[in-house]
């Protein structure tokens, strides 16, 4: 894939995107942890404890099994797009330029563990050494998430459909011309 070098505003937004995702995750679980904490509580300070902990770790692999959803399913089935890669114009592609594998996404998502280290700052460093703004997961998978916004979308409103290039129709095996009611055969 022969692009040019992307900005560090690429790292932006896949930091960005990053904590969209893990929001879009963690807050509707949340919300239902406390929920649950308010009207399903037992009674008395130890059976809460116990509650409480039991809580804790189901809210725990719950949200690690969304989060997989989101980072490796989700993409896999929506062309190389978590749903805030979507929002920010973001997509994960083979350095070829094509939908990664399952596997590739697996690969990317298990070494988020590493790439994570620190806050997230050794992925971010990894990401402004390399040149094409890679993480340590795409690096091993063989992909690169790239700026979606110059992709072919909707019809601008200036009537871009690509549909005819000049106003003459093929018909048949003529020309004909739409210039003013008249044919004209070249």
């Amino acid at each position: 894939m022969t692009t040019p070098r992307p900005g560090p505003g690429l790292v932006a937004r896949r930091i960005a995107q990053y904590l969209l995702d893990a929001l879009l995750v963690a807050v509707p679980i949340a919300v239902l942890a406390v929920l649950v904490a308010k009207y399903l509580h037992p009674r008395g300070f130890g059976a809460f404890v116990t509650f409480l902990k039991i809580e804790a770790y189901t809210v725990f692999v719950v949200w690690a099994l969304a989060f997989w959803f989101i980072t490796i399913w989700w993409p896999h089935r929506h062309g190389g797009r978590t749903p805030a890669m979507r929002w920010l114009k973001l997509r994960v592609v083979t350095l070829e330029g094509g939908q990664p594998p399952l596997r590739a996404f697996v690969i990317r998502a298990l070494l988020m563990v590493v790439d994570g280290f620190c806050w997230g700052l050794a992925g971010v460093v990894i990401m402004l050494c390399t040149p094409r703004r890679q993480r340590l997961g795409d690096l091993v998978a063989g992909t690169v998430v790239v700026s979606s916004a110059d992709e072919p979308g909707l019809p601008r409103p200036d009537g871009d459909l690509g549909a005819v290039a000049s106003p003459q129709l093929a018909l048949g095996g003529r020309e004909v011309g739409l210039h003013g009611g008249e044919r004209q055969d070249e």
